[in-house]
């Protein structure tokens, strides 16, 4: 009677190892900016962490901190990037977050933010690509961090999905392609969410 007692507390076990994980969507993302690491840290560091852990450091951070942190992550932590990726991701990070905020920096984030926040649609996909980071996590018909495009496209074929896409890319989300989380993209318009979709669904 014991072994049946284990046995079936074995196959309860089992069972809940089987349970499917929804992770909750990302909540926040890195601000953007013209540096050349906000594109590395979108997609190396979300990997593993919501933005939320950089603007919770202290703001007063120097760089060799941010290069400590960054360092860290890699080894002993063992983030997959290129130790050729450090030195931009730093910069970004210690100017955008650190003690190297300046206000020409400040100033240009912001504009980036309001250009970013369009109340109606109007600018063409391409653009649309490049000014929201898309291309730092899909590409068109391969897997990066996001699903390539193509494979968007398959999983909708024959179904009315535009709207679906549209929700998820201003929303993000996890659980739908993997254990990654997509953040979401709230500064899009509807409209130009709905542009984007119509341009994955295309491919």
């Amino acid at each position: 009677m014991k072994i049946l007692f284990a046995a079936l507390a074995l196959s309860a076990a089992g069972g809940a190892c089987a349970l499917e994980i929804h992770l909750p969507p990302e909540t926040a993302t890195y601000k953007p900016s013209e540096l050349p690491g906000y594109q590395l840290v979108q997609r190396n560091c979300m990997t593993c962490h919501a933005a939320q852990y950089a603007s919770s450091q202290p703001p007063a951070s120097p760089r060799a901190y941010w290069e400590a942190t960054v360092k860290k992550m890699k080894k002993p932590f063992g983030a997959q990037f290129d130790d050729a990726d450090m030195p931009a991701m730093v910069d970004y990070l210690v100017k955008t977050y650190g003690a190297e905020r300046g206000a020409a920096t400040l100033a240009a984030v912001a504009a980036k933010s309001v250009a970013a926040a369009p109340a109606a649609s109007g600018k063409d996909v391409k653009t649309l690509l490049a000014t929201n980071g898309c291309m730092a996590c899909h590409a068109l018909d391969q897997k990066v961090v996001g699903p390539g495009f193509t494979e968007v496209a398959a999983r909708y074929k024959g179904k009315d999905g535009a709207a679906a896409v549209a929700a998820n890319i201003r929303s993000g989300g996890a659980g739908k392609w993997g254990p990654v989380p997509m953040p979401p993209f709230r500064q899009l318009s509807a409209a130009d969410a709905a542009s984007l979709a119509k341009y994955v669904l295309n491919r």
